[in-house]
C-alpha cells in the first residue's frame, strides 16, 4: 500500500496539495489581498471584522464567493479576484463561514445522483 502523500507517476493528491500550496502562495502576494487588508486596517496594528465590526488583531482574508477545489474548472480565475469580491473577517467569522461552506458542500455530495 502506498505511503500518503507519495508521489505518483501523473496528477495524484501529493502533486495537487503542491500545486494548490503553490498557487496560494501567489495569492498571499497579490495585490487584491494586500487592498483587502488595508482596508480593515487600524491604527495601532489592529484590524476591524468586515463582518461583525470586531475589532481584533489578526483577521483572515476570505473570499466571498466559495473558490472550491484546485482540481475544479476556473479554480485560479475564483482565487485571483478584485479585492472587492474579497473581505476582512476575524477568526469567530471564518470559522462560522467556514463551517457553513463545508455542510452545504457536504449536503450536495450527499444528494442521490440521477
Amino acid at each position: 500500500m502506498p505511503k500518503k502523500n507519495q508521489p505518483t507517476d501523473g496528477l495524484g493528491p501529493y502533486e495537487i496539495a503542491k500545486i494548490r500550496s503553490a498557487i496560494r502562495q501567489a495569492w498571499q502576494r497579490c495585490k487584491a489581498r494586500r487592498l483587502c487588508v488595508n482596508r480593515a486596517k487600524l491604527p495601532g496594528d489592529f484590524f476591524k471584522c468586515e463582518l461583525c465590526d470586531a475589532t481584533v488583531p489578526k483577521i483572515h482574508v476570505d473570499h466571498i464567493e466559495t473558490v472550491g477545489d484546485v482540481t475544479g474548472y476556473g479554480f485560479i480565475e475564483r482565487l485571483f479576484v478584485p479585492s472587492h469580491r474579497l473581505q476582512a473577517i476575524c477568526t469567530t467569522c471564518h470559522k462560522i463561514k467556514t463551517n457553513s461552506e463545508r455542510r452545504a458542500k457536504k449536503s450536495l455530495a450527499d444528494l442521490p445522483t440521477v
